[in-house]
């Protein structure tokens, strides 16, 4: 049933019929948000998901309705355009909680991007910016998860929506009289999809694992690898499980024991994953090495960054594009690291990219 009248129709979606009959009445062309809580929790539990189509916004209770298929099936029509604004973690969530990567995306906070020298605008402002509409106070920090809803969060969350469509088709619009449409579109093919990081790989995230041999790398690796796992099956934060620092200092051990353990860790942590700390820093101690993580950039090589950024963004400032799609500092510090490896430009400067600071890139990276 609608929940206001007026311009726009807003209807609350609570069973699983309504939301199929819903689901069958929608266009090509949706925008789709996510409302979420993550305090307490590792992955993320959706408290609300709001469709937009035409002139009529959905607002999906994921508390009550079961059958999620209709969703599902609308999000990999391939067919089906799918408008979301910062879109990683409303993939995630949809990825987490019902087991679907949509087909086709598009990012308005990153088609900003291409349209002007702003590159993380936030959809108050890209509304604004882009169809003059100024938006009501926000309610980032509510509870979604309370039943009912204020008034306040059903006309927030009907808002956060039903801007998506008509301003992706002005920026699409823009991006094609630019030249920039092609640009953008190679760069969603990889920004608009979501896979759960790989458990084994966030050992090179610790703070100074980078000053660590590779036996103690690998001790590290293996205690990541089952904090990780552990956290995603318990579903709670990394820090309510072991700290980094703690890991960390493991790592550095070539034996430990429960002794050790108990004088380290706070006592519930103890009880709880001694046994298993110790099987995993067991592991390691086995486990092939890993390769040694990056050392901090040379002054000779953070020179050779700050050249490459400032080519990169005197292109951006003629383009008339936010300079961090040329060179964000990460993407500039793997790209002197990459080439110092293989001799060539990595793939993101190999596309669109390459016409504008290839070859700059590589005078600066071969001199």
């Amino acid at each position: 049933m609608p929940c206001r009248e007026g311009e726009t129709s807003v209807f609350w979606i609570e069973t699983d019929q309504e939301l199929a009959d819903a689901v069958a009445s929608w266009g090509n062309c949706v925008g789709l948000d996510t409302e979420f809580i993550r305090t307490d929790t590792f992955y993320p539990i959706p408290g609300l998901y709001q469709v937009a189509s035409a002139d009529q916004v959905f607002l999906i209770d994921p508390l009550t309705i079961k059958n999620w298929q209709p969703l599902r099936t609308f999000l990999m029509d391939p067919s089906t355009l799918i408008v979301m604004h910062a879109c990683q973690e409303d993939l995630e969530t949809l990825n987490h909680h019902l087991k679907v990567q949509p087909t086709s995306v598009v990012d308005t906070q990153f088609a900003h991007a291409f349209t002007g020298v702003d590159y993380s605008l936030s959809y108050a402002n890209s509304v604004r910016r882009t169809i003059g509409v100024e938006l009501h106070k926000q309610e980032t920090r509510s509870n979604w998860l309370q039943r009912p809803l204020s008034e306040d969060q059903l006309t927030y969350a009907a808002d956060d929506v039903i801007y998506l469509g008509p301003m992706y088709q002005v920026l699409r619009e823009r991006m094609l009289s630019g030249g920039r449409l092609s640009w953008f579109e190679e760069d969603m093919s990889i920004r608009g999809t979501y896979e759960e990081p790989d458990p084994g790989t966030y050992y090179a995230q610790v703070k100074r694992a980078w000053q660590l041999p590779q036996r103690e790398l690998a001790r590290l690796q293996a205690l990541c690898r089952w904090r990780e796992n552990a956290a995603r099956h318990y579903d709670l934060p990394r820090n309510r499980l072991v700290w980094d620092d703690h890991l960390l200092t493991l790592s550095r051990e070539s034996s430990i024991n429960p002794s050790m353990l108990k004088e380290l860790l706070p006592p519930p942590v103890f009880k709880k994953y001694g046994n298993a700390l110790v099987d995993a820093h067991a592991k390691g101690s086995q486990a092939t090495l890993p390769k040694l993580l990056d050392r901090p950039l040379t002054a000779a090589q953070s020179a050779r960054v700050k050249a490459l950024r400032a080519v990169a963004a005197e292109q951006a400032q003629t383009l008339g594009i936010a300079p961090q799609l040329l060179a964000r500092r990460k993407d500039v510090e793997n790209c002197l690291r990459y080439y110092g490896r293989t001799g060539n430009l990595p793939p993101i400067y190999l596309g669109w990219r390459n016409a504008f600071v290839g070859d700059a890139f590589r005078d600066i990276l071969s001199s």
